[in-house]
C-alpha cells in the first residue's frame, strides 16, 4: 500500500511538473501595434486570453523573444532616442537594460543554452558590429571585425558558432575565438537544430529563393584542415516552382521548413521536406500570412494573419487543419513568438 500510495504521488508530482511546463510555453510574447507606436504584450493562452503588458506606449517596442529555456525573454525598445536591448524575467517582472558603449542595436538572437546573446549594432567604423553578450557575466566581447558591416543569421543548436553574412557572403565564426569561414553565397541563414542544414536565401532578378547548405556539421568538425569539394555552394530548393520567398523558419528538429511565399503578391504559408523536397501549402485565401513560429514541442504553427482587416493571431496543426484564432484584436500584431 505505502508503494502504491508514494508512486501515486509520483505521478502526480509528474502530471504537475509537465502541466506547469506547458502553461509557462503557451505564454505568447508579442509586439502590439497601435497606429504609429507599439508596445511588448505577454499574452496567457491557457484559458482565455489574459494580457499583460510589459511596455507602454510612450516608445516603440518591437522584436520579442522567448530565450530557449523559457526562463527570460528580450525585445528592443527605444531608450533617449536609440533602440536598446532589454531583458526581462519570464513574468515580465524584472526588466534590464543592456547597452555597450552607447551603440545602437538593430538585431539579437538568443544562444540555444539561453546564457548568451549576439548582438547586431549599427555600423561603427570604430568596432565590430555583432558581439556576444553573457547574461551572467554582463559583458560583451567582439565576434566581427572593425571594418566589415555584418547581419546577424544564427546560432548552431550546441551554442558554438555563429552565421552571419556580410554584403552577401555567408560566413561561420566561433564566438569566443577567432576563425571566420567563408561557407557560400546569400543572407539571412539559419542552423538547423539538428545541427546538420544551413537555410538561407538568394536574390536574382528581384525574386528572393530559398537554398540549403548540407552537412554543415562537417564543415565545423573540419575547420583548420584542407576540406574537399569546396566548390559546393549548396542548393536551390525550388527547382520548378515559382516562389519569392518571404520568411521562413526550421521544423521538426530540421527535418522540414516552414516558408512564406510572397508568389502573386500573396503571402500563404507552405513547408517543405528537406530530404524529399515535398511541399504541401497550409493555408490558402486571397490575404497575407506572416510571423511564422514553430512550436516543435506542441507540433503545432502559430502565425499572424489579416483575414479580418487586422492583424490577428492563428493556430493551426503542422498539415494546416485545425486553424483557430487564438486573438483578435481591432488592434494589430506585428511580431510574435512563444
Amino acid at each position: 500500500m505505502k508503494k502504491i500510495i508514494i508512486l501515486t504521488l509520483l505521478i502526480a508530482n509528474i502530471y504537475l511538473i509537465l502541466g506547469c511546463n506547458f502553461n509557462q510555453n503557451k505564454e505568447i510574447i508579442a509586439e502590439q501595434t497601435i497606429g504609429e507606436l507599439s508596445r511588448i504584450v505577454l499574452i496567457n493562452t491557457s484559458s482565455e486570453p489574459s494580457f499583460k503588458f510589459i511596455t507602454d506606449l510612450e516608445s516603440k517596442s518591437t522584436m520579442p523573444k522567448w530565450a530557449p529555456d523559457k526562463s527570460n525573454f528580450a525585445y528592443i525598445s527605444v531608450n533617449n532616442n536609440k533602440k536598446n536591448l532589454w531583458i526581462s524575467d519570464s513574468k515580465g517582472t524584472q526588466l534590464e537594460v543592456v547597452n555597450y558603449n552607447d551603440r545602437e542595436i538593430s538585431n539579437f538572437e538568443w544562444a540555444p543554452n539561453s546564457k548568451e546573446i549576439a548582438v547586431e549594432f549599427i555600423e561603427n567604423s570604430d568596432e565590430g558590429n555583432i558581439f556576444l553578450y553573457s547574461l551572467s557575466l554582463k559583458s560583451f566581447l567582439p565576434i566581427t571585425r572593425p571594418e566589415k558591416n555584418a547581419k546577424l543569421g544564427s546560432w548552431s543548436p550546441d551554442s558554438e558558432w555563429i552565421v552571419y553574412n556580410i554584403d552577401d557572403s555567408i560566413y561561420l565564426s566561433n564566438p569566443k575565438g577567432v576563425n571566420e569561414i567563408f561557407i557560400t553565397k546569400g543572407k539571412e541563414p539559419k542552423w538547423s537544430p539538428n545541427g546538420e542544414y544551413l537555410i538561407f536565401n538568394r536574390i536574382e532578378n528581384e525574386i528572393q529563393s530559398l537554398w540549403i547548405y548540407k552537412n554543415i556539421d562537417k564543415v565545423v568538425k573540419n575547420t583548420g584542415k584542407n576540406v574537399k569539394d569546396t566548390d559546393y555552394f549548396g542548393e536551390v530548393l525550388h527547382e520548378s516552382e515559382k516562389v519569392n520567398i518571404s520568411e521562413y523558419e526550421w521544423a521538426y528538429g530540421g527535418n522540414k521548413i516552414l516558408y512564406i511565399n510572397n508568389h502573386e503578391n500573396n503571402k500563404e504559408i507552405y513547408i517543405l521536406d528537406v530530404k524529399s523536397k515535398d511541399i504541401e501549402r497550409l493555408t490558402n485565401n486571397k490575404v497575407d500570412e506572416n510571423n511564422i513560429v514553430w512550436s516543435e514541442k506542441y507540433r503545432s504553427i502559430l502565425f499572424i494573419s489579416n483575414a479580418h482587416n487586422n492583424s490577428d493571431i492563428y493556430q493551426m496543426k503542422p498539415d494546416g487543419s485545425s486553424q483557430e484564432i487564438i486573438l483578435n484584436s481591432k488592434d494589430s500584431f506585428a511580431s510574435l513568438d512563444w
